[in-house]
This record gives structure tokens, C-alpha cells and sequence, in this order.
């Protein structure tokens, strides 16, 4: 598991060290750093995979950044910090992770002869983990996705159908407590329509893929209809969901595996954004290390919540990130056992009781005129 990341003039921190837990919250106002931790690990993985693919030893590799976050990035002195510090091996940026009690420095220098380059130089390799990572990005509804990349999601989740027909043919197991009481199947696709209806209603899949064509169809249906209709008939949060229940029972049932996603809440309702929570939270329980952006009270209750209902609320913790002069301060909240927040700093999720004590004050207003 990944305890810990430092992280030495990347992007907007010049100094920073985040504690991980088997469930690790990361809040915030928006451009507070949520999003560069995360490309931080996803930036580490690459670097280690990277490491694995070129043998046991290695001294330097350049790294071409556009090919590691599934965007572009442009040139790579963009992850370096505007304010660094000093760094004893004056590398631009430094990428520390502690995972299962060892601690790996990743050095990385943009190339002065290649500016597109990054050049990178690790003291040595981390256990290698399973890392599944869903971007904010997702496809939206299609008639059709692309099939293909049967070793985990993409990071649009474009092939989420196609997975689901992957991990019935193989036979793959989810675990007992990702199982719902009136699940009669254990095949991966009737674990993933529980969980499409527990979050959304219920709903039924219907899935086929063209290996011709290397496209997968997918079509759905509840109780509203009798027919089942394409994805672009329905709203996004079925096309938003599917592919982060597809991507959590995935790794689910991988060695080390760690899942990733950025504002699960998109497009959902807040009961659906609670089940979403509790669903995470479950995937934790059961050994799957998740790291979740959100913007979302509702996500980080039902996580919360459930949580402290398997009696794993010390697997828990909130990082609460926000400006601070001009760097960024994190907060770290943990979780009781009854599910209650260690703390709850001006900004966290404190807007509902603002905006209803300026309602309160425009209607006490209006009874003095």
C-alpha cells in the first residue's frame, strides 16, 4: 500500500508530504493541488513501470510527458514549481513514495538539449502495484466504444463494456462483501448491474462486442421500459458510472491494487453521490486502495459512513487542501469510529450554512422594510 508521497518542487508545492491510507480523500477549493497529487502517483507508476520494463538496475531514461496522463501537457518545465526551493541534487522536481515500509526517490530534470524530454533517475524500484486511474474526462454516451485494453480501464473509461464480457469470460471473482443479498450469480457483469442499480435504480445491460470491428455495443434498461435502448438515449450518469463500478470490481480482484478517480460525484444525484461513497468505501474494506478527488459532502459521507459501519474508519482520511498565502496548506482530517470528522476547517463544505444564513438575513431584512 502507498502510505506516503513527498513531493519536492512539483507544480504548485514546493514542499509537500501527504499521508495515504487504504481510503484517502483529497478536498478542496479548486486549484488547490487535488488534482497534482494525483498526477504525481500516476507520474511515479509510470516511472516505476518504466524502471521494471527496462530491467532491475537503471541509471537515467527520458520520459515523454504527453504519453503518461492521457492529455497533453505540453512541454515538461510545466511541472516544475515557478517558486522551487533548493534541491541538494539539483534535480527540477523530486516524486518520494513510501509504500510497504520502503521509500523510493525519483529525481526527474527536463533535458536541455530535448525541452520535450524529462529525464528521470530512481534510487530503486517499489513494489509494483496494480493502478487503475478514471480522469474527470469521461466519455460520455455512445452507441459504441472502442474495445480492447483487457488488463484494466482506460482512463476515459471507454472500455468499461468491453471489460465486463473480459471478466466473464475469465471467470474473475469479486469479492464476498462487494456482494449484494439478492445476487444469485458470481459473474462479474451481475455484480455490476447490483451495483448500477443500487447507485442508480435499477437497470439491466445488455452487452456485445464485435471482435471484427473491435467495437463493444452496450444497451440498458429498467423498469420504465421493455425494450433496452442505446446509452445516447439516457443521461450521462449511467455512461459516468458504469466505467468507475466497472473499474473498482476490477481491481478488486488484482494483487496490490490501487484505484484512482477524479470527482466520482459527476452527474449523479446526491443519493446516488452517497451510494457512490459507500461503494468506494466497500472497495477499500476489502483491500483495494482508493484515492478519490471529490467537490462532494455527499461522496465523503456515504464513504464516511460506511466506513465506520465495517468498523475500518481508521483506514480513513480526508486531506482538505486550500490557499495559503502563496502556497497551499493541507489539512489532515481523520474519521472516528462512528463515522464523525476529526475536525471541520472554515471552507469545508460550511457553504449550505452560509448561503441559508444570507437567505436568513435577506428575509430578516425584508421584515424590518
Amino acid at each position: 500500500m502507498i502510505e506516503k508521497i513527498k513531493l519536492l518542487n512539483f507544480k504548485c508545492f514546493q514542499q509537500a508530504e501527504i499521508t495515504m491510507n487504504r481510503m484517502t480523500v483529497l478536498t478542496g477549493a479548486n486549484a488547490s493541488g487535488k488534482s497534482t497529487v494525483i498526477q504525481s502517483l500516476i507520474l511515479s507508476d509510470y516511472t516505476n513501470r518504466l524502471g521494471k520494463h527496462r530491467g532491475g538496475s537503471w541509471e537515467e531514461v527520458s520520459i515523454d510527458i504527453n504519453s503518461v496522463f492521457g492529455f497533453p501537457v505540453g512541454a515538461p518545465n510545466a511541472l516544475v514549481s515557478q517558486n522551487p526551493v533548493d534541491d541538494e541534487e539539483e534535480s527540477d522536481f523530486v516524486i518520494t513514495l513510501c509504500m510497504d515500509g520502503e521509500e523510493i526517490r525519483q529525481s526527474y530534470e527536463v533535458d536541455k538539449t530535448s525541452p520535450l524530454a524529462l529525464k528521470v533517475k530512481a534510487d530503486g524500484q517499489m513494489t509494483e502495484c496494480r493502478l487503475q486511474y478514471l480522469n474527470a474526462e469521461r466519455v460520455g454516451p455512445r452507441v459504441s466504444n472502442q474495445a480492447g485494453k483487457g488488463d484494466g480501464i482506460t482512463f476515459d473509461g471507454e472500455n468499461a463494456a468491453y471489460l465486463i464480457e473480459a471478466a466473464d469470460r475469465t471467470d474473475r471473482s469479486v469479492s464476498e462483501l462487494l456482494r449484494a443479498d439478492r445476487q444469485a450469480s458470481n459473474k462479474f457483469s451481475c455484480f455490476v448491474e447490483c451495483w448500477m442499480s443500487a447507485i442508480l435504480g435499477d437497470l439491466r445491460l445488455d452487452i456485445h462486442t464485435d471482435y471484427n470491428k473491435a467495437i463493444t455495443e452496450l444497451r440498458v434498461k429498467n423498469g420504465l421500459v421493455d425494450d433496452s435502448v442505446v446509452p445516447t438515449l439516457t443521461g450521462f450518469g449511467i455512461s459516468y458510472v458504469l466505467p468507475i463500478i466497472v473499474a473498482g470490481l476490477w481491481a478488486s480482484t488484482e494483487m496490490n491494487p490501487v484505484l484512482i478517480l477524479e470527482n466520482p460525484e459527476a452527474h449523479l444525484h446526491p443519493y446516488a453521490q452517497s451510494n457512490m461513497g459507500k461503494f468506494l468505501a466497500l472497495l477499500a474494506a476489502c483491500g483495494v486502495q482508493v484515492i478519490v478527488e471529490t467537490h462532494s459532502e455527499h461522496i465523503i459521507d456515504g464513504i464516511r459512513y460506511q466506513m465506520a459501519y465495517v468498523e475500518k474508519a481508521d483506514q480513513c482520511i480526508v486531506h482538505f487542501m486550500e490557499h495559503e498565502g502563496n502556497s497551499i496548506r493541507i489539512k489532515e482530517i481523520q474519521v472516528s469510529p462512528k463515522g464523525e470528522l476529526s475536525s471541520w476547517p472554515k471552507g469545508f463544505f460550511d457553504q449550505k450554512q452560509n448561503d441559508l444564513r444570507d437567505i436568513f438575513m435577506l428575509r430578516k431584512k425584508d421584515v424590518k422594510s
